[in-house]
């Protein structure tokens, strides 16, 4: 298990990321980058970094960087992405029951319709493989085994190349479901890794004192992908479903995927134009009083 703790500076500040907490995997090949991780190791973490840290909110993260000050020694701040239900069942609990401040972003057609993300989608269809299957994509062909190894290796592939190459992800996961003969549904899942929370839970979630709600898209995709009216509308309708459903005034926000490359200054105008603060990316790093508010770097944490 690593020390996240080791990552903590003085006068800096390190913003942790993570998706899932769960009780167990039944899966072989899904989760392989542990973004689940489990509640053991959930507790693990924590505890390292409440032995050395300071646990800072976001909102507290905004004030220190607008008034330039420097942020307490080893602060750090925790940060859920996406709505998965495991964070409203196993998670929200734990970090309740410890107090510490923590944000949750949601996308919002998870959160209407259960819905998986393009890489989960395609996770659970190469699970699923029984026999060896050839796939042609990004002009290149791939032998699938029906193997660990060679599943996660073509998984990585695939992952890479989508991130890099201006992808239509829903007509990624398409053109593999109709080449690997795969007629499942890929939308409703109630299993651990994903089900997503509903409006009901995450009005349960904003209710304490030490949650906060943000957005991360309607439909998470690579908003520099798209075209300025699409990206527009993911930003703009994510947030005001949530203000809607839940009430509230949302100040904070997450890139979908959040590589660098992924958003930019249009993003970021569309963001500010909606009343958003602060938004961290998914890009590694520690932050200071000089972090940029919408370039904020973040720390993920898979055990």
């Amino acid at each position: 298990m690593k020390k996240y703790s080791k990552l903590l500076k003085k006068k800096s500040h390190v913003i942790f990321l993570f998706h899932g907490v769960i009780n167990k995997n039944k899966y072989k090949v899904r989760n392989y980058t542990k973004k689940h991780i489990h509640k053991n190791e959930f507790l693990e973490v924590l505890n390292d970094l409440n032995y050395k840290g300071h646990n800072m909110s976001l909102d507290q993260v905004y004030e220190t960087i607008i008034n330039k000050k420097d942020f307490i020694d080893y602060s750090y701040s925790l940060t859920f992405d996406d709505g998965f239900y495991n964070n409203y069942k196993i998670a929200a609990p734990i970090l309740k029951k410890k107090k510490l401040h923590t944000t949750f972003y949601v996308t919002t057609s998870f959160v209407e319709k259960n819905k998986l993300s393009w890489i989960d989608k395609i996770e659970y269809m190469i699970e699923k493989i029984k026999t060896k299957k050839s796939i042609n994509i990004f002009n290149k062909k791939f032998e699938i085994k029906c193997t660990k190894r060679s599943k996660i290796s073509f998984l990585k592939t695939i992952r890479f190349l989508a991130k890099r190459n201006m992808t239509d992800l829903n007509k990624l996961v398409t053109e593999i479901k109709i080449q690997l003969g795969n007629e499942d549904k890929l939308i409703n899942h109630s299993n651990i890794l994903d089900k997503k929370m509903n409006w009901k839970q995450l009005k349960k979630l904003n209710e304490s004192k030490y949650f906060t709600i943000g957005g991360h898209s309607v439909n998470h995709p690579i908003l520099s992908f798209l075209k300025y009216s699409d990206a527009k509308k993911e930003i703009y309708n994510s947030i005001n479903l949530i203000e809607k459903n839940l009430k509230i005034k949302v100040k904070h926000f997450s890139y979908p995927e959040g590589l660098k490359h992924t958003y930019g200054k249009r993003e970021i105008l569309f963001l500010k134009k909606k009343g958003i603060k602060i938004c961290p990316s998914a890009v590694f790093g520690i932050n200071n009083k000089n972090s940029n508010l919408f370039h904020l770097k973040r720390v993920f944490v898979n055990g």
